[in-house]
């Protein structure tokens, strides 16, 4: 029985900071004219520019493993947009007190907070247009971030970012 409380618990735990991504398009634009993409040069990201070059070299190994080629001459421009936030952790422990005796009962309850708020990256990666410099796809990932991770795993954490935000492009067509 304890094993199957652990999965469970471990389940819960896992579920709670999991990566998420939002997606949203132009459904009047035709997808399939946009093959090669650049980067706009005085792009502001919010990040770091260690991380801002992190998280453009995941953008291009994820593009180019999906038949995207990088030119200097592209379809459409990529800007990224990186913002922190906090949020409160979920996990509390709940203590209670009961008790009661023929017709009078009574209790008393409370949760008390485990951990203390998370810090999140919130990327917003967008699809504009080279020439008419409208955007025609975006997207909004949201995952737990921790400032003293090492390069590497900074770099695995783009790597996933880029992945997630690019595994509905181009959307499917209705």
């Amino acid at each position: 029985m304890k094993i199957y409380i652990g999965i469970i618990l471990a389940f819960l735990l896992i579920s709670c900071g999991g990566t998420k991504a939002y997606f949203d398009y132009d459904q009047e634009v035709d997808f399939s004219k946009f093959n090669t993409y650049g980067f706009y040069a005085d792009m502001e990201s919010g990040l770091s520019e260690l991380d801002q070059d992190r998280m453009i070299a995941a953008l291009d190994t994820v593009l180019q493993e999906n038949n995207f080629n990088k030119s200097e001459t592209p379809d459409f421009k990529i800007n990224i947009f990186a913002e922190p936030f906090n949020k409160a952790s979920n996990s509390s422990i709940g203590i209670g007190l009961g008790g009661g005796g023929g017709a009078v009962g009574g209790g008393v309850s409370g949760g008390i907070p485990v951990g203390g708020d998370q810090l999140f990256l919130s990327i917003t990666i967008d699809f504009a247009d080279a020439v008419t410099n409208e955007l025609f796809w975006q997207a909004v990932v949201e995952s737990r971030f921790n400032e003293n991770w090492s390069p590497q795993e900074r770099s695995e954490f783009f790597r996933e970012i880029a992945e997630k935000a690019l595994e509905n492009y181009p959307p499917e067509e209705d």
